[in-house]
């Protein structure tokens, strides 16, 4: 009998873990990079390419995907790749920690890992901390079940990651302090799973040796590819010097936004992990106080820093999930009576939030001050006072332990689709007019159509997709990726604009800059590229509609693509060869 239940433990942990790799991959090179992603896309091309390349602090993308690219060519995919592993093995880490956690809070962990909205989108993204998150936390893992050979080469990629790592490193230290400062249960006293022997240390003298030697043979292999660049290890060694400049920046997020993304983003894990570490420091938990610490420690250090994004609240995550996973096997054990009851409560509850949810999209349509807005507020404090009285009467008909495992099952089942629901909106959905609060700003739109603007244009007067001459005159990384097939591609400043060398066929420019004027000569076409959020402070202004539809107020910057006259069929402009003075926009006005 056990032996079947072990079996079906690992099919379900396949199972889960491979859904994580799907989700990850799925669509992974359709959306265009922004200028955040492309930044770092850009080092890796010239690594692939053979080119000289000044190296940033995100040693072990750079390198790694440089590999990727020369390997599969450079596209968004192969781009995306590697934030994509290390986010897939992010669901293998609660496997390492199971004795802590238990079977039932394993798996748990495992598949809110998978689904969870941001680490999807951080998982999704070129760059960003995702490889710093993902293979810092399974080199803990490896270090605790006594890997040191594989703790140490994921050690060593997670300090190759970047600035990001700081923040991990710092938060746990913290909280790792705070828990051995105060009395309390040990991990093997404060769970039913039978711990290993105690001992004083995770590792042997030895085994510490392996890990550093790994560690280092890691960061020598990967920081400098193989000794090909050997700027990659100044490059990390920068991680502090640019973590610290960012303590000078001055953020556009305010601190009140990341608070609002995990209010709606991560409800479950909020609401579940508060009630564990209330009841783990209450216990005396050493595991809960671990964890509660170090989720406080991670928050405040993202939100005090000047530089911060939504994105950076990755570090908040797993120990968030852990104590609400931790909270719900908890509930699920104590339900082992009277199930049938609270199946049944649970399917109450889930019908009342289903209807709670179209009330409240449904108020979109109703004007504030009407009546029916009105009467749509009072049916949503009614629903949730129906679920109250649901609750109330399933304990005193039946049992509290019902009643309680009834609330939570239908909690989990609701909450659990909104989740997957705002999990595939920020991961999947690229609508003009939506912005989700976790995908980084600005983000890239248009760029297929300019993209097929240019490839007709080419395609028509050279017979080749790719061969035509064009000058780029913006300092923007993500047109330079869009456009990195062209190899004619001639790169030059805004103000060089005004005095154009010669007659390129195609110029790209943003549109506050000065463009080629002679109408004569060139024709005009303009393309919203960044998106930014459209409003100031934390929330959009109408919250309530953002909230259900994600429509938002946004501001959007766009670039000018200006194609020679002669470069379509029937024109008969003559081409000219000399430089040529483009006059400002000025200069024409006053024409």
């Amino acid at each position: 009998m056990k032996s079947q239940q072990v079996t079906v433990e690992k099919l379900l942990i396949a199972a889960v873990f491979l859904l994580a790799i799907c989700i990850r991959l799925l669509y992974l090179g359709t959306t265009p990079l922004s200028d955040g992603e492309a930044t770092w896309a850009l080092q890796s091309l010239d690594i692939a390419r053979g080119d000289q390349v000044d190296i940033g602090p995100q040693v072990s993308y750079v390198t790694l995907t440089g590999g990727a690219l020369y390997l599969f060519g450079s596209s968004d995919f192969a781009a995306r790749i590697w934030p994509a592993i290390a986010g897939s093995l992010l669901v293998l880490v609660p496997l390492f920690f199971r004795r802590a956690l238990g079977a039932t809070a394993t798996l748990i962990l495992m598949v809110c890992l998978a689904l969870d909205p941001g680490l999807v989108v951080a998982s999704r993204l070129a760059g960003g901390p995702m490889m710093a998150l993902g293979f810092g936390l399974l080199a803990l893992g490896l270090a605790y079940t006594r890997k040191p050979v594989l703790a140490g080469i994921s050690a060593g990629l997670a300090v190759l990651s970047g600035p990001g790592v700081i923040v991990g490193v710092l938060s746990l230290l913290l909280a790792w302090i705070v828990a051995r400062l105060l009395p309390g249960k040990t991990v093997s006293e404060s769970n039913v799973i039978p711990a290993e022997e105690p001992r004083s240390s995770w590792l042997t003298k030895q085994e510490w040796i392996n890990l550093l030697l790994s560690a280092g043979i890691t960061l020598l292999v990967v920081g400098t590819l193989l000794l090909r660049y050997p700027q990659g290890l100044a490059a990390w060694i920068a991680s502090l010097p640019a973590y610290l400049q960012g303590w000078s920046e001055v953020s556009t997020v305010p601190p009140l936004r990341l608070v609002v993304a995990l209010l709606v983003y991560q409800p479950i894990a909020l609401i579940f992990g508060v009630i564990a570490a209330v009841r783990g420091w209450l216990r005396g938990d050493w595991l809960a106080r671990m964890l509660s610490s170090w989720f406080v420690f991670s928050l405040l250090l993202i939100l005090i820093y000047p530089a911060r994004q939504v994105i950076d609240l990755v570090w908040v995550l797993p120990p968030l999930w852990a104590l609400a996973a931790m909270e719900l096997a908890h509930d699920i054990q104590a339900a082992r009576s009277n199930r049938l009851v609270a199946a049944g409560e649970a399917a109450v509850v889930l019908l009342l939030l289903a209807i709670f949810w179209l009330n409240l999209s449904g108020t979109n349509m109703a004007l504030v001050g009407v009546e029916s807005y009105f009467l749509r507020v009072g049916v949503l404090v009614g629903l949730l006072a129906l679920i109250a009285v649901t609750t109330i009467l399933v304990g005193l008909g039946w049992s509290w332990e019902a009643s309680r495992a009834g609330l939570v099952w239908g909690l989990c089942a609701g909450l659990g689709l909104y989740g997957i629901s705002v999990m595939w909106s920020a991961s999947f959905r690229s609508e003009p007019d939506r912005l989700d609060l976790w995908q980084p700003a600005p983000i890239t739109r248009n760029a297929d159509l300019l993209l097929k603007t240019v490839e007709d244009l080419s395609e028509w007067n050279t017979g080749l997709t790719g061969a035509i001459d064009l000058t780029l005159a913006a300092e923007a990384p993500s047109l330079r990726w869009a456009l990195r097939n062209y190899p004619g591609m001639t790169i030059i400043m805004e103000e060089q604009l005004a005095s154009l060398p010669g007659a390129p066929a195609i110029v790209i420019a943003r549109q506050t800059a000065a463009v080629p004027g002679l109408a004569e000569a060139y024709r005009g076409q303009d393309f919203a590229w960044w998106v930014y959020p459209g409003w100031e402070g934390a929330i959009p202004s109408d919250f309530q509609r953002w909230l259900t539809t994600r429509q938002a107020p946004l501001r959007q910057d766009q670039v000018l693509l200006w194609a020679r006259s002669d470069l379509f069929p029937g024109d008969e402009s003559i081409l000219n060869t000399a430089p040529v003075d483009i006059p400002t926009l000025e200069e024409e006005n006053q024409q």
